[in-house]
């Protein structure tokens, strides 16, 4: 059934991954429609998705805007039934007005963006209509709307792929000049409302180490548990050694301030120093909605590309992709999909975290500006030492990546809350 509503402290070790379990009818509240082409983080929950709806009962709840595809047909036609709310629409100064309000009730603005009392409306509804024994909220921005399961005791998973107080602090260090006050109030409302809305929950899942960490701390009694990214690994690899002018990609979606950071990195201050090196060299960045910032980095031998329907291309004739990440948390989607694909990868250990390949053998790991240009410079000038990295990402993601370890360590902790639940 498809429904379209246009205005409306553990780690998975400790879960037994256990595929026979019972199967759960469990509604999953994301702030946009999970689609498995998606071009940001949430491609991994329409790959989970697909999987849980496999063996379960799903329901799906998300916020659209207005010019978003729909929910991926793939996954609509798994699940039990579809709701999609027109997300907010607001002016330019009554957006910012909101904002400044939220900073001083303790709601950053990625939260007060996803605000909508049509969405509640049709949450309610939901929850007394389809019955659902657990509610499943993708990303701390939706964590606001578990006052209605908690009031009516539906168990409540909070899966936080990315803290939102921990890069916000990151970005704050980073900021100069007047441009730290409004970064200084994020920061506070963030703080505000995870310790406001994370005890709420009966459960978080977070995908790194670093997470844990940073979440603990606001989670009251509540048990955090980490649960690793994965991906679907490709039918076929891509093209190992790239193809044209030995060209660097970076991939991410630019609404999200670390990827912002690294690009800005990688294009201002270490680019220009391994183009002396290799002057043939080129440099892409290819990711969702690039901001001004941005899209002044494009000059020379340095390309932006925003918004694109398929990324694949430009990974096929990447020589090196690289993931220059240096704030932030959370096990990051475009590193999997690298080493997925066959492709030499260079990643920073911010951006290798929770990947449990290992480096110098599937993919290189450079601490620092100095050591991140010295291996893209010796990729791009040894298109063997590329080959063999990449062809040895392949054989290792064909072995290890892939979602069925991970949904089995969801329905896992679905059959333990619902236990726990049980008179």
């Amino acid at each position: 059934m498809t429904d379209t509503a246009a205005d409306t402290n553990h780690s998975m070790s400790g879960l037994s991954a256990d595929s026979t379990a019972s199967p759960r009818r469990v509604l999953v509240c994301t702030p946009f429609p999970p689609r498995l082409d998606a071009r940001h983080g949430g491609k991994a929950t329409a790959q989970l998705l697909l999987q849980l709806a496999e063996r379960n009962e799903i329901g799906l709840l998300c916020l659209r805007a207005k010019d978003e595809p729909p929910v991926d047909p793939a996954i609509a036609a798994r699940c039990q039934i579809v709701v999609e709310v027109a997300a907010p629409v607001r002016g330019r100064l009554s957006r910012r007005f909101a904002w400044s309000v939220g900073f001083l009730t303790g709601s950053p603005p990625w939260v007060v963006d996803s605000r909508s009392s049509a969405f509640v409306a049709a949450l309610d509804r939901l929850l007394d209509q389809w019955h659902p024994e657990l509610i499943e909220i993708h990303l701390q921005a939706m964590a606001q709307y578990v006052t209605s399961p908690a009031r009516r005791g539906v168990p409540r998973i909070l899966v936080d792929y990315d803290p939102g107080s921990a890069w916000a602090d990151e970005v704050l260090h980073g900021t100069t000049g007047l441009r730290r006050i409004p970064r200084r109030l994020e920061v506070a409302a963030w703080r505000r409302y995870e310790r406001r809305t994370r005890p709420q929950f009966d459960a978080i899942v977070v995908f790194a180490d670093r997470d844990l960490a940073a979440v603990r701390p606001s989670a009251g009694q509540t048990p955090v548990t980490r649960i690793p990214l994965a991906v679907e690994v490709p039918a076929r690899p891509l093209a190992p050694e790239g193809s044209g002018p030995p060209t660097i990609v970076f991939v991410g979606s630019f609404g999200h301030p670390p990827n912002v950071d690294a690009a800005k990195w990688l294009a201002d201050s270490v680019f220009p120093r391994v183009a002396q090196q290799a002057p043939a060299a080129r440099l892409e960045l290819v990711g969702n909605e690039p901001g001004d910032d941005i899209l002044a980095l494009e000059q020379g031998a340095v390309s932006v590309h925003g918004s694109v329907p398929d990324v694949t291309p430009y990974l096929d004739r990447a020589a090196v992709v690289v993931a220059p990440i240096r704030i932030g948390g959370s096990m990051r989607m475009k590193v999997l999909e690298a080493l997925a694909a066959g492709k030499a990868l260079v990643a920073t250990p911010r951006a290798a975290e929770g990947v449990e390949a290992t480096p110098g053998e599937h993919l290189l790991v450079a601490d620092g500006e100095e050591e991140l240009v010295e291996v893209l410079v010796e990729l791009l000038l040894d298109p063997f030492r590329r080959r063999a990295l990449a062809v040895s990402a392949r054989s290792w993601a064909e072995e290890h990546l892939g979602w069925d370890q991970g949904a089995a360590a969801f329905e896992s902790l679905y059959a333990s809350l619902v236990h726990a639940r049980r008179p």
